[in-house]
């Protein structure tokens, strides 16, 4: 189970494990484009789980796995912004990359994204992403730490995750071109608040 108790999670080790000592931290255009692409991603996970509140699982031996007790009273927007996540040096590619990999597993796993998984999916695709484009790449233990899942609940979901997927993780330049296309557009925008998850994952 997810522990969505705690919304702010310890940083003792953050320093030596995602940056060099004194790396300076990202600019606000760097923030303010991470905090874009978060809210893209949350606006599309989130209406696909709405939607699945009441669907059975397709494919019960692999969805059961992303499935939390409860669902987290931790807002996605929130979990996602924790400070692990936004000091990776990459974490904006990152993140994108995620948008991508969460499309392809919605593709061949439609019935997946549920309020009591919906932590979980993000969470994975944010680790898988990270070792698919960053040179630098967290251990899976200090991602399980601060996502608040148990290591080897972790390990399962990636190796499900993975297997779901075919093992298609590689992104081309032309996805995130296509995905740049659509985050750009201001979600405050007219054109912004009919971006529904039907459209965002519709036109990629």
């Amino acid at each position: 189970m997810m522990d969505s108790s705690n919304p702010s999670l310890p940083l003792s080790g953050l320093q030596d494990s995602v940056s060099n000592p004194g790396s300076p931290v990202h600019s606000p255009r760097v923030v303010a484009e991470n905090v874009s692409v978060i809210e893209m991603i949350c606006k599309a996970v989130e209406g696909l789980a709405s939607r699945n509140k009441k669907v059975s699982f397709e494919n019960p031996a692999k969805e059961a796995n992303f499935q939390s007790v409860t669902v987290p009273h931790l807002a996605l927007r929130d979990y996602m912004l924790s400070p692990l996540f936004m000091k990776l040096k990459e974490s904006t590619k990152i993140w994108k990359g995620a948008f991508i990999l969460i499309k392809r597993l919605h593709a061949r796993l439609p019935t997946l994204m549920t309020p009591l998984t919906v932590h979980r999916v993000v969470l994975c695709a944010f680790m898988v992403a990270m070792k698919c484009t960053s040179d630098r790449v967290l251990s899976n233990k200090l991602v399980a730490k601060y996502g608040g899942v148990a290591i080897a609940n972790l390990n399962v979901m990636e190796r499900h995750f993975l297997s779901v997927l075919d093992w298609d993780v590689f992104i081309s330049k032309e996805e995130y071109v296509q995905l740049d296309a659509l985050y750009s557009v201001p979600l405050s925008s007219a054109v912004g608040k009919r971006l529904s998850a039907a459209v965002l994952f519709g036109r990629m």
